[in-house]
């Protein structure tokens, strides 16, 4: 039987009045897998290819009783997202006659209560919102949960590897507990074969999970613009030159990897069309810009037909928001991935099926590691997702909010969540005990009668707005001009009355600071530079630095037939030295320095080797950007290494000595405040010597 014979006559009348020439490859095949199966559903598929038709049409026909509950829910990892999605899938629920309703702060009491009073159809929602409606509403939350039937998971990819996905994991399994057996259906524009069985067991289910790939991708246009040895502090005339006269005549996303970056590049494009009163739209679009204000770029760049714009951006448009078609992709700068680099490419070339990717490079390091990630990128070789290992932070939390959600808990079943939970299957029942002795001793919990309840700490922890969320949020001071917010900036020593800075693609003055309110009011102004944000770079995979070092060896770029790439990696090639089965680094004070070709996470793993059994006093660096460690006789430290049987109990002793360490090491994991120094340790062990 052909997929759409099978479909509802509701259905099917949508898809002959939206006027569709056929379904999709990726839509029969999801359709006639959960006709002829009851599995779970993952669909690899690449961006405008239907994966959302994919996941929804074949869950919406398969639901034979819409009016015993809340059938369907959509999570989302971005509330954009759950807007776009709702105006993609309304019509088709009009025609089912299926009310579907959005979750999140924007939406109206009125709207939630009344799904909540009477669940019913399709919901849309972030795992953020879910953890808050279990925390504070957990009966309500039960009877929203237990008609449902089925769960689609966007983004997939976006979870893995994450501490935001094990929360996600965790809340699935949570809200399993009332259902019926829920069915699964994941959607991901990236995911590598090593990926398949994170992927597979990520919802925590009995059912047995398909992954359905498709490998049809756009075909893909690519320009280089490489401008040898302008590499410095700001971006290169050159460059800049040349990501100019795209703009003039494609509408364009330009992804430079960090904030710094972004505000440049917006700045000076704006100044360059306005000198030739060129009409063209530059936007800077941030996480440290309002969301306000990216929400306006985004509707103007979805709703504009007319009018040539250019969004500058970090990773904030890497996901499927559906900001309409732009022309083109500039990277500028290094990706950290090769699925990075897919997911920025993906954005582009939505209707014509031809992607276009400008690099625009004036740092021959950096032009190597865009070069490696775009050769496995073409050669069909994704990275492997580095997963966590024990991640104690996100069980301490989850520990919080299951306290929360049901007041009190027996200890014996505290003591049991690593065997109620998959998620928490890796965790040994010892790791579980500390854990929870720790957060008793610090008062997160508090005991009586042999039941846990949520202790003072705890209290105190909940009243955080920022609780409900494992990814942190900014803490900066806010900028504001009159009564708009601009954003928000980290307060560095810049920063003063009259001082002046970029933020939001324009330039500002600073004529007050309330640093009680932790608020820099400013004016417009004409000249500024860009403030100084922490970075926000991403950690190199391993496969793109092992494919740098392959570059460099074979030769193979060559076959790009650029003069000025072929000089400059050549020189690059002469600066190395190769010895002992290591490459090194010498600079012109004779500093030696070996170069790893590895991915962040094993340079940080040596690092710590090293410092490990260094001598007092000793100091030894990570340059990550050229996978470069120096320090004093690096050599003779790395022969060591190789020729002593040098333990993981060397770094353990280091660390017990350098609180400092632990704390550099774990600061980007959240809610480590629950956890105790040993398993500290120990999460450094397991997250960055797994590999």
């Amino acid at each position: 039987m052909q997929a759409f014979d099978s479909l509802s006559r509701d259905i099917q009348q949508y898809i002959y009045d939206k006027g569709w020439p056929s379904l999709t490859s990726i839509q029969s095949a999801a359709i006639k897998q959960v006709a002829n199966t009851d599995h779970n559903l993952i669909l690899s598929a690449p961006t405008a290819s239907g994966k959302t038709e994919a996941a929804f049409i074949p869950a919406l026909n398969s639901v034979d009783d819409w009016e015993t509950g809340l059938k369907v829910l959509y999570i989302s990892p971005l509330k954009a997202l759950i807007n776009d999605q709702f105006q993609r899938i309304s019509e088709l629920c009009q025609y089912l006659d299926v009310p579907i309703t959005p979750w999140h702060g924007e939406v109206s009491q009125a709207q939630k209560r009344k799904i909540v009073n009477q669940p019913k159809g399709v919901l849309l929602i972030t795992p953020e919102s879910i953890e808050g409606m279990l925390v504070n509403r957990p009966g309500e939350a039960q009877h929203l949960f237990k008609g449902v039937e089925w769960i689609i998971v966007d983004e997939l990819h976006s979870f893995l590897g994450t501490e935001r996905g094990i929360h996600l994991q965790s809340l699935l399994q949570r809200i399993s507990q009332f259902m019926q057996s829920p069915r699964f259906i994941a959607m991901s524009a990236t995911l590598n074969k090593k990926d398949f069985g994170y992927a597979k067991a990520f919802f925590g289910s009995q059912r047995d999970t398909d992954i359905l790939v498709d490998r049809e991708k756009n075909d893909l246009l690519i320009t280089i613009d490489y401008t040898s040895g302008e590499a410095g502090p700001f971006v290169a005339r050159e460059s800049l030159a040349a990501i100019y006269q795209y703009s003039k005549t494609e509408t364009m996303l330009i992804f430079p990897n960090s904030r710094n970056r972004v505000e440049e590049i917006t700045h000076k494009l704006d100044k360059m069309a306005k000198k030739e009163h060129a009409p063209i739209r530059y936007f800077a679009h941030h996480s440290s810009v309002d969301k306000l204000l990216r929400e306006e770029v985004e509707f103007f760049a979805k709703n504009n037909e007319d009018q040539l714009f250019t969004i500058t951006c970090t990773s904030t448009l890497e996901l499927g928001i559906d900001i309409g078609s732009v022309d083109s992709v500039v990277q500028y700068g290094s990706p950290p991935s090769t699925s990075s680099l897919s997911q920025r490419l993906g954005r582009s070339g939505r209707r014509t099926h031809q992607s276009i990717l400008h690099i625009v490079e004036d740092d021959s390091w950096e032009m190597l590691q865009t070069y490696a990630a775009l050769d496995l990128l073409e050669r069909g070789e994704m990275d492997a997702t580095e997963m966590i290992e024990t991640p104690y932070n996100a069980l301490a939390h989850q520990v919080m909010a299951i306290l929360f959600q049901r007041v009190s808990m027996p200890m014996t079943q505290l003591l049991q969540l690593n065997k109620t939970f998959p998620v928490w299957s890796a965790i040994p029942d010892a790791d579980l005990a500390l854990l929870i002795d720790y957060m008793v001793e610090k008062d997160f919990i508090e005991i009586m009668e042999e039941e846990a309840i949520v202790g003072l700490e705890g209290e105190r922890l909940l009243r955080s707005r920022d609780f409900y969320a494992l990814f942190f949020t900014t803490s900066d001071f806010s900028v504001h001009y009159q009564h708009e917010r601009i954003g928000s900036l980290p307060f560095t020593p810049d920063i003063q009355i009259e001082s002046k800075i970029l933020l939001a693609g324009r330039v500002w003055i600073v004529k007050d600071i309330d640093v009680k309110a932790k608020r820099i009011m400013v004016e417009m102004t004409k000249e500024g530079r860009p403030p100084k944000f922490i970075s926000d770079e991403g950690f190199v995979s391993n496969e793109v630095r092992e494919n740098m070092e392959r570059l460099l060896r074979t030769g193979d770029y060559l076959t790009l037939n650029n003069d000025k790439i072929t000089r400059d990696f050549d020189f690059l090639k002469r600066e190395l030295y190769y010895d002992d089965g290591n490459y090194w680094y010498e600079d012109n004070q004779t500093n030696i320095g070996i170069v790893t070709f590895r991915g962040t996470r094993f340079n940080i793993a040596l690092l710590l080797l090293i410092k490990s059994i260094a001598a007092e006093g000793e100091k030894y660096q990570l340059h990550d950007k050229h996978s470069l460690i120096t320090g004093p006789d690096i050599k003779r430290m790395v022969e060591r290494l190789a020729g002593e049987d040098v333990s993981l109990d060397a770094v353990v002793a280091y660390l017990e000595k350098n609180e400092k360490a632990i704390e550099e090491l774990t600061a980007h994991q959240k809610f480590m405040q629950l956890v105790p120094k040993t398993l500290k340790i120990k999460w450094i062990l397991n997250n960055f010597f797994s590999i």
